[in-house]
């Protein structure tokens, strides 16, 4: 969990980040939903209160967890990148699959909960008093819920809080909030939902043409477009600028894969920055290994049943690094020639997250693809997203679009390297024509179960 305080031109001046424990994020029903709120006030002492003129707060969906009527959790969080769902269960809603496997697998529970809420609407109503489920607009209706999608699923309706536009203001926070913290009473809360819809605000990517790549434990590579394509490669919803449509291509594992490399060669507890040196010290040039995060499928973005090919005995960490990192880079290339293909044309990434903070990577990432990489003054595009949808429910400015385009700055531009993009452009081809045997040795020799 991250948060930050931002002022009115657009700067981060203050900043925390929590960790959850690693317990908390092993697997179903792992993660207690009070972190959530231990992380909030822990932020909120950290980063004082004296300055502060509203709060926004952005969460992970489709996450939901029942919960009293005062938005206190009853159990853990039904968590969006875990399987909860029921084959026969049909609706377009992201969310309510979650408490229809609640309603089959715990029933006393779901007849128990006084509320459904996802991860940021636990706050807004333990800090207002006022429970709210948030919308980037209209158009999201459908992946979220509406009366009549209740009625047909047959859930309690009742337990489902109204839908409200992301920047609208929730609640004052309340004399007595359920959650104690500093923050003055009467401070505005301002809903902005999922931090997907917001981070496309917080990097700029609101005017057609630009891409937003946002990267954590997954990556999305996000289009803003005049109007969706029909493709199924991509996926396609509403954007959070009404009238525009996001194109997503999804890397399911991206930064996942990393991690586990760095703990696969004990480095989980050593800087990034070494990381990323020792990568940096192996030549691009090196033919080998390759590496594959899945054997599952042309597009190899998944990361399950991966494979290491070409390994020799001078080989070590920083090769195998190298490998996944090319890996990860030749999926995004991937990602943007789909674009391409859809008559969409790309130029440069505005990027987000973890990796923006790496020097090594976004120059990697630019000579693989030969775009450039933007930077954003701050890298964590959500923190700016929900600034300015607190600044335009604030009154600050007119639309989410005028906010955005005062408020974000980018800071660096790395631009490809010509002789670094014509060797991956060579190693990306190989690699790309090796998927193909790849596929044919997973069906030839399928993992033993």
């Amino acid at each position: 969990m991250k948060g930050g305080l931002i002022s009115d031109e657009g700067y981060l001046f203050s900043y925390h980040r929590v960790k959850f424990p690693s317990e908390s994020l092993k697997g179903n029903l792992s993660f207690s939903a009070d972190l959530w709120t231990d992380g909030v006030r822990e932020i909120v002492e950290s980063l004082g209160t004296e300055r502060v003129s509203a709060v926004a707060i952005s969460g992970n969906g489709p996450t939901m967890a029942a919960c009293d009527s005062a938005g206190r959790p009853l159990s853990p969080a039904l968590m969006w990148n875990h399987n909860f769902s029921d084959p026969d269960f049909k609706s377009s809603s992201y969310y309510l699959s979650r408490i229809n496997w609640l309603r089959k697998n715990d029933p006393s529970l779901y007849n128990k909960a006084d509320l459904f809420l996802s991860c940021p609407e636990i706050i807004y109503t333990q800090l207002t008093g006022c429970s709210v489920m948030t919308i980037a607009s209209e158009a999201y209706i459908p992946f979220i819920w509406s009366d009549s999608e209740l009625e047909k699923q047959g859930l309690r309706k009742e337990a489902f809080p109204p839908l409200v536009k992301m920047g609208s203001v929730v609640a004052p926070v309340a004399e007595n909030p359920v959650l104690k913290t500093s923050l003055k009473p009467g401070t505005p809360v301002v809903a902005c939902g999922s931090d997907f819809i917001v981070s496309l605000i917080g990097a700029g990517a609101t005017v057609p043409g630009r891409i937003c790549d946002r990267a954590g434990t997954s990556e999305g590579i996000n289009y803003c477009a005049t109007a969706p394509t029909g493709d199924r490669r991509v996926r396609e919803l509403p954007h959070a600028i009404e009238g525009y449509t996001n194109i997503s291509a999804i890397l399911s594992s991206t930064g996942a894969l990393f991690e586990w490399y760095r703990s696969l060669t004990g480095q989980e507890k050593n800087n990034y920055d070494e990381t990323m040196k020792g990568v940096e010290a192996i030549p691009a040039s090196q033919d080998h290994p390759f590496f594959f995060p899945s054997m599952k499928g042309q597009n190899l973005w998944e990361f399950s049943n991966g494979l290491f090919t070409g390994l020799d005995p001078s080989q070590g960490k920083f090769e195998l690094g190298r490998a996944v990192m090319e890996a990860i880079g030749f999926a995004v290339r991937k990602g943007l020639e789909i674009f391409e293909e859809l008559g969409l044309p790309v130029e440069e990434l505005r990027i987000s997250g973890g990796q923006a903070k790496s020097r090594v990577w976004n120059q990697m990432k630019a000579d693989i693809t030969g775009k450039t990489m933007l930077i954003p003054e701050i890298e964590d595009a959500e923190l700016l997203g929900c600034a300015c949808l607190a600044s335009v429910a604030l009154g600050r400015y007119k639309s989410v679009e005028e906010a955005s385009e005062a408020l974000v700055k980018i800071k660096h531009r790395i631009a490809p390297r010509k002789d670094f993009y014509e060797i991956y452009d060579r190693k990306y081809r190989r690699y790309r024509e090796a998927c193909s045997t790849v596929v044919s040795f997973y069906r030839n020799y399928p993992p033993v179960n």
